[in-house]
């Protein structure tokens, strides 16, 4: 077993655990843990016009918008956001929060974390 690619945030203590890169999977999947330990504002809502998102919550809790609607997620929580779906994630618990994501197709998923994450 690999040891697992681990992406840190240059300005905040969170970090992306790829635990499948794309390049293993012919594209098809984007799967990822996302470690949150900062309280952040929540990003502009964003669309993905070709792909599925799924996020399950492990700990604390996570906040989302999905069509303009907001939602706290808390641990054992799923969602699916369908393509084509306005929707943003953040996370406003003091206390962290840990999470999957999943990307299918994996498109330019891991592509957009190494840029945010400066990890390029």
């Amino acid at each position: 077993m690999t040891t697992p690619r681990v992406l840190r945030s240059p300005t905040l203590e969170d970090r992306v655990i790829v635990l499948v890169d794309p390049a293993d999977s012919a594209g098809e999947l984007f799967r990822f843990e996302y470690v949150a330990r900062s309280v952040t504002p929540a990003p502009p809502d964003h669309v993905h016009t070709d792909q599925e998102e799924r996020v399950e919550v492990l700990e604390g809790t996570l906040n989302c918008r999905i069509a303009g609607r907001e939602h706290v997620l808390r641990p054992g929580d799923r969602l699916v956001i369908p393509p084509g779906t306005s929707h943003t994630l953040w996370n406003a618990d003091p206390s962290g929060s840990r999470s999957i994501g999943e990307f299918t197709p994996a498109l330019h998923a891991l592509t957009m974390f190494e840029t945010v994450f400066n990890a390029v």
